[in-house]
């Protein structure tokens, strides 16, 4: 197999080596993370979760954006290439019939239509029957997992669907089954390995989360037969992209989260893409975790949520709520936008007020607060910015 000349290169200072770069995390073949901080021409200043560095790019990348590369080499220079170099040249397609074997759409959100076109494509053809239940189990959860939020829904039944999709987005997988199985050792300790990997509880974590279904899936496509007989050949090719993409999408976030334990921030920051019922729109939302909580500080939660939407455009939504007062800011591109919140703000109003003490709505121009979504470093200056708890 040719191998893929390096795309982005980092001239390492020799302390620098030696103190951070000499573990398991930045040896050849390892799966990183990197944020594009500040374009230099070719070059850009790239953050690596524990440090920041000035890059050699020969690859067009934007302001902000998360590149997912594997480590080539590592040494005086630090040598990456992309993990999936021709989703760099995705593009989003027309509406309507879409050919299955090449991949529609930008990024996570591209990946996951496509993903889902496939597995409705399966799950209703008559090969179906042919696939085993051990499958199909895994192609419905998968399914369900990337079923539609509906924007328009109270958020009574908004909210419990958004917890299960942060909950089983395969970030937190390790840390639910270790949970779990403490939790069964306490309560028997002669079980054996057996008996934990095949309790109710196991599996229940493995059915609902999306990585290890991604895993299990890849592994079908892989090597069993009646799956690949199943898919036309463009179609299995499309499938492999998508799960190797979404794997490697959880598994950058999840290196990254490792890689910034032992900064000084004290929050962990991941981002969700969210499928919505109307393909023309967007949502992405970032969710703040804290590390550590500051003695006598009050707990308190904040998600940043930016939307795409008609006709309003890009709409930038921040939640602060400490103990039962919520603050939300709306940050809109333009005051015709404001204005058309602010006649609803009433309406607004009437739904926040049952689940809160005080609620207070503010909407600010500033197209500049929308484009930093997902380019801010945390700030400290608030305890209000700590865990997500829905």
């Amino acid at each position: 197999m040719m191998e893929i000349p390096p795309q982005i290169t980092v001239a390492i200072k020799p302390e620098l080596y030696q103190s951070v770069l000499n573990t398991k995390a930045f040896e050849p073949g390892s799966t990183l993370m990197l944020k594009v901080l500040e374009l230099r021409g070719d070059r850009a200043l790239i953050d690596f979760g524990n440090f920041r560095a000035i890059a050699d790019i020969k690859i067009p990348v934007t302001l902000g954006e998360e590149l997912l590369v594997t480590v080539q080499e590592s040494g005086k220079q630090l040598k990456l290439s992309l993990l999936n170099p021709e989703l760099k040249k995705i593009s989003a397609t027309e509406s309507g019939p879409q050919n299955l074997g090449n991949l529609s759409g930008e990024g996570v959100n591209g990946i996951q239509k496509n993903l889902k076109q496939i597995l409705n494509q399966i799950l209703t053809a008559q090969s179906a029957d042919t696939i085993p239940k051990s499958i199909l189990n895994i192609l419905e959860s998968l399914n369900s997992h990337f079923e539609s939020f509906d924007l328009m829904k109270v958020m009574s039944e908004a909210v419990p669907r958004l917890k299960s999709y942060v909950d089983n987005s395969g970030i937190f997988l390790e840390k639910m089954l270790e949970s779990v199985i403490t939790k069964l050792i306490h309560e028997s300790e002669a079980a054996s390995s057996g008996q934990l990997a095949g309790h109710p509880d196991v599996q229940t974590v493995v059915e609902r989360d999306l990585k290890a279904n991604l895993l299990l899936l890849k592994n079908f496509a892989d090597n069993e037969a009646a799956l690949q007989k199943a898919f036309d050949g463009a179609s299995l090719a499309t499938l492999r992209k998508a799960v190797d993409f979404l794997l490697a999408d959880i598994s950058g976030q999840q290196d990254r989260a490792v890689r910034q334990q032992d900064s000084t921030e004290p929050f962990q920051v991941f981002t969700y893409v969210l499928p919505l019922e109307d393909e023309k729109q967007a949502a992405k939302l970032r969710i703040y975790y804290q590390k550590k909580q500051k003695t006598g500080t009050k707990k308190g939660f904040q998600i940043s949520l930016l939307l795409s939407m008609i006709p309003l455009g890009e709409l930038r939504t921040d939640f602060y709520l400490l103990e039962k007062d919520l603050t939300v800011t709306l940050f809109v591109k333009d005051r015709s936008t404001k204005t058309k919140i602010r006649e609803n703000y009433q309406d607004l109003m009437k739904l926040l007020n049952p689940f809160f003490n005080q609620a207070l709505v503010r909407v600010v121009v500033s197209e500049k607060k929308i484009k930093a979504f997902g380019q801010e470093d945390v700030q400290t200056t608030s305890d209000r910015r700590v865990d997500l708890r829905i």
